[in-house]
């Protein structure tokens, strides 16, 4: 047995300070207990990932982000929303990086090898985390995409800073075309903290409803990248146009009450609103805000009727008990 250490047996004693006094004393007591044998036991960096996890779930009972909570629940439905949103939203960025190097004019622009291939290993960099993270929740490795987007929140603006077009010595017009944008670093971060947030003993999907987000944009933004030439319209991508509908829909699957769907909305148009409040924006923003929350009511009431109508038309063919 290892020989107890003070500094984590003092953390410890200010983690079980982070319950409320609503938790109960015995509860508590259990959670010290628990914790206390496992310490002793374990090595210090051992004992410091265990303090870090009494904390953590000390933190979520005093605000109410537990699995038994309203707010916990609508975090469940929303958090995998939200991380395939990331997902999909870097993987849109890279491939638009990527059309970016292959197009012809690109090489007229950059002179050094380092200049074609600095901006792309940035991008992929910046990317992977948000991408693996979302590909996690799809395949329902819950505490694998955890951990990546603990990397998403914290490793994505240090790279973001790390390759900034100035330390790669790129010029202005290959900055432009590679650099991301402040508004879509924020996005992919505050996504990611969402699933952070949402309890894990809940947050495992009960519908298909990050899948289909996720084909369905995939889906559009290739046939919208094969339909537009390349640099006509880019701002129209199956991203703007489809992301918000079937996240509407998912979300009335999902959430099957308007309370619960209110709360589960507001969490998922958080990370837009912050990060519009953060960036700032003119008159660009609030046009993309506002086409944003019609094309998700637009899916959410369309998704929200048919499950009415279902549950309905399922009410009525059960045979009445005479």
């Amino acid at each position: 047995m290892n020989d107890r250490h003070p500094l984590n047996d003092r953390l410890l004693r200010w983690a079980l300070a982070l319950y409320p006094a609503s938790y109960g004393a015995g509860a508590r007591a259990e959670v010290a207990d628990h914790a206390e044998r496992h310490i002793a036991r374990a090595g210090r960096l051992a004992g410091l990932h265990e303090v870090a996890g009494v904390a953590g779930h000390g933190a979520r009972v005093r605000f109410g982000l537990t699995s038994h909570r309203a707010l916990g629940r609508a975090l469940a439905i929303a958090a995998p929303l939200a991380a395939v949103l990331a997902g999909t939203t870097a993987l849109r960025l890279a491939w638009q990086s990527v059309r970016t190097a292959t197009d012809p004019d690109f090489f007229a622009l950059a002179d050094a090898g380092a200049q074609k291939d600095g901006p792309l290993v940035a991008m992929a960099a910046l990317v992977a985390g948000p991408v693996l993270m979302a590909g996690a929740v799809l395949i329902g490795r819950w505490s694998a995409a955890r951990r990546l987007a603990l990397v998403t929140v914290l490793a994505t603006p240090l790279i973001h800073y790390l390759g900034r077009p100035d330390l790669l010595g790129m010029s202005a017009d290959i900055q432009a075309s590679f650099y991301l944008s402040h508004a879509d670093l924020a996005l992919l971060v505050l996504n990611a903290a969402l699933l952070l947030l949402a309890p894990p003993d809940r947050t495992h999907p009960r519908s298909t409803g990050p899948w289909v987000v996720a084909a369905l944009v995939v889906a559009a933004t290739a046939v919208i990248t094969l339909a537009v030439p390349f640099g006509e319209n880019n701002a129209l991508t199956g991203f703007d146009l489809l992301a918000p509908v079937a996240t509407g829909a998912a979300i009335a699957c999902a959430a099957r009450t308007v309370g619960r769907a209110a709360l589960s909305t507001a969490l998922l148009s958080a990370p837009l609103l912050l990060t519009y409040g953060l960036v700032g924006g003119g008159p660009m923003q609030v046009s993309l805000l506002e086409r944003v929350t019609v094309l998700y009511a637009f899916g959410f009431v369309i998704a929200f009727g048919a499950v009415r109508l279902a549950e309905l038309l399922a009410r009525r063919s059960r045979p009445s008990r005479s």
